[in-house]
């Protein structure tokens, strides 16, 4: 079964016009037509720290002629909201689009037309496009209007966005030759919902915080996906109606399963080198992987290739991510090795639908590997990521595993930690600079960003100096760095340091704080309460131990007080203990997250938690003279 992009079907059902129709609502606006008092309009009532607001957001499909009307309309009310000039919003191949800025001059309403050159329509995958503009003279005070036309239905409909939306409507006529599927999202109830008629208003802006997966799974929503084209007797399409429905499609389909099941001599020096090389599955496993690491991926995301044929995307050495883990499903088959593809919807992209199937949601493929009872998810898009750990984007609740004549779902969580160890070992001199040895070794996710940050820079020196400059006070003397490219090793670095302007003098006293590098200097959770879960993605583990040698006279007059806290089930615990031997003293500090996700039930004990975590890494050591 072919997927088909719902433009394609129009010239079938062009000569077929439905007759039944509904008599539609008044629209809520008019293009071009805007009330003098929205363009006078100097802040919004209801939220005066808006930086813009959606006036309008409305969408009519005609069932008589399958067209899809939407029009948006915009208040620009401070600087920062001049970013909504430029509008994204789900189209369709042959997309009519129309749009203006109003700006109030001189008390009258001036007009600047979008351009053709500012229109863009820009293909997603298969069967899947959007209109981009960039609308013209955007300024503090501007109204934009936009009306976009097209065939077909829209994937998505918002009735909240990170501005408050006055009025958000969507009326979807009945047709009786098209079904499709609309989920709602999100916590804010529809003021109107019928059969085919569904509106808010006055819907505040989506109030974002740290560690939220994405956005958009939490924005008030419907997704819209077409079920099925039936004309008696002229034409019959069914799409996703089933999860094996979906994966029947996509064995069939040309640009996915038949690439696995096609030609494949162009990987035959592959398999002879690796088959050399190693003589286990396991070992065959992780040379393949290796060697298909070598595609470099173009950082777009989709379930299909981007190449007509894989043998493309190898020997160019880029691709998509498609093209290079389809690649390696097809070489890991030639090895031997029991191996599928897995299709999965990206953290950026949203959570796949728990109840419903949605076959425009699926946006990305790995690998999947068995040998014996250990199974391998693997992507091999990302340089420095080891064998055994997935990018964070593929960390997105469940994936479809599409083997020959099944499907299973697979779990995309992971137990891998951001995991880090610093140390630092420091003599203090009477004058207040600290001298000595920083240590730290970075795990699993926190060793893959570590790598990835470090081979931005073009020299040691460049990273070296980001360093000096990131940590007032900080000189580095030496440096080393060991398993930079061991990748199933920790990344570990040595400094040899002088740390300057670091401590505070009063009188016959010295400040100082042992926690001297990354930490945090307030809660990042700030809301009173949260409607939505805390992903922290990955468990985090950070642990830092403060070690001092103290200058001839000088004593600890204070030390950080020592704690243990943990939340109910040790899903958070907090570790903090100072000792003092001799003419030395030491402060570890430990935290672990032992959970990704904690649940809005939790928010209130996280925060607290935090709270706990931001009082004591600013707890001061003090020394005192005499």
């Amino acid at each position: 079964m072919k997927v088909i992009g719902f433009s394609k079907t129009h010239l079938i059902l062009s000569f077929l016009m439905v007759v039944f129709s509904l008599k539609a609502e008044k629209a809520p606006m008019k293009f071009g037509k805007v009330d003098q008092a929205d363009l006078q309009m100097k802040s919004y009532p209801a939220d005066t720290s808006a930086a813009a607001v959606v006036l309008c957001n409305y969408g009519y499909f005609d069932s008589n002629n399958l067209q899809f009307v939407h029009q948006v309309r915009i208040k620009i009310l401070k600087e920062e909201g001049k970013s909504w000039g430029d509008y994204i919003a789900p189209a369709a191949e042959n997309a009519m689009v129309k749009g203006q800025t109003i700006n109030l001059e001189n008390g009258a309403p001036v007009v600047t037309k979008l351009k053709k050159e500012s229109i863009f329509i820009e293909k997603i995958t298969k069967g899947r496009y959007r209109a981009r503009v960039a609308m013209p003279n955007v300024k503090v005070g501007s109204v934009i209007d936009l009306e976009i036309c097209y065939v077909g239905l829209p994937s998505y409909w918002h009735f909240q966005e990170s501005i408050p939306v006055r009025w958000s409507e969507l009326v979807l006529e009945p047709n009786t030759y098209l079904t499709f599927r609309k989920n709602y999202f999100g916590y804010i109830p529809l003021s109107i919902s019928t059969d085919y008629r569904w509106a808010t208003h006055d819907v505040p802006a989506f109030k974002s915080e740290p560690y939220v997966d994405n956005a958009d799974n939490y924005l008030a929503r419907f997704d819209i996906e077409l079920s099925a084209i039936n004309i008696p007797g002229v034409y019959y399409k069914e799409y996703a109606t089933s999860w094996n429905a979906v994966a029947d499609a996509l064995r069939k389909d040309e640009d996915f399963g038949q690439r696995l099941s096609g030609f494949s001599i162009f990987l035959n020096s592959l398999e002879k080198q690796i088959k050399t090389a190693a003589s286990t599955p396991e070992g065959r496993l992780a040379m393949a992987f290796n060697e298909v690491k070598k595609v470099k991926w173009d950082k777009k995301e989709s379930i299909w290739p981007s190449y007509s044929s894989l043998s493309s995307a190898l020997n160019k050495k880029v691709g998509n991510n498609a093209d290079i883990n389809l690649i390696l499903v097809l070489l890991l088959r030639k090895l031997d090795v029991d191996a599928d593809p897995l299709v999965l919807s990206t953290r950026g992209n949203g959570v796949l639908p728990p109840y419903s199937v949605s076959f425009d949601k699926l946006n990305y493929v790995i690998a999947h590997a068995r040998i014996g009872e250990q199974t391998y998810l693997l992507d091999a898009t990302e340089e420095n990521l080891p064998m055994g750990m997935l990018p964070e984007r593929d960390i997105n609740g469940r994936g479809l595993l599409i083997s020959k004549n099944a499907i299973e779902w697979i779990d995309l969580s992971t137990t891998k930690k951001d995991k880090s160890i610093a140390m630092l070992n420091l003599k203090l001199t009477p004058e207040g600079v600290m001298k000595g040895e920083w240590t730290r070794s970075s795990f699993d996710y926190a060793a893959l960003e570590h790598r990835n940050k470090y081979k931005t820079f073009v020299s040691q020196d460049e990273y070296l100096k980001s360093l000096e400059s990131k940590y007032i006070g900080l000189s580095i003397d030496k440096y080393e760095l060991s398993d930079m490219d061991s990748l199933s090793r920790p990344m570990s670095e040595k400094f040899s340091v002088v740390l300057k302007n670091r401590v505070t003098k009063t009188n016959n006293q010295i400040y100082i704080n042992p926690i001297q590098f990354e930490k945090w200097t307030e809660n990042p959770f700030k809301l009173e309460e949260r409607q939505y879960p805390v992903d922290f993605v990955t468990p985090i583990e950070r642990t830092q131990v403060f070690t001092l040698e103290l200058p001839d006279g000088y004593q600890v007059e204070q030390l950080p007080q020592n704690i243990r806290a943990a939340l109910p089930g040790n899903v958070a615990t907090l570790q903090m203990q100072s000792l003092v031997n001799e003419k030395t003293v030491q402060v570890l500090f430990k935290m672990n997250i032992n959970k990704p996700v904690f649940l809005q039930t939790e928010y209130l004990d996280l925060k607290a938690f935090f709270d706990q975590v931001v009082k004591k890494q600013s707890e001061m050591l003090i020394l005192k003279k005499g």
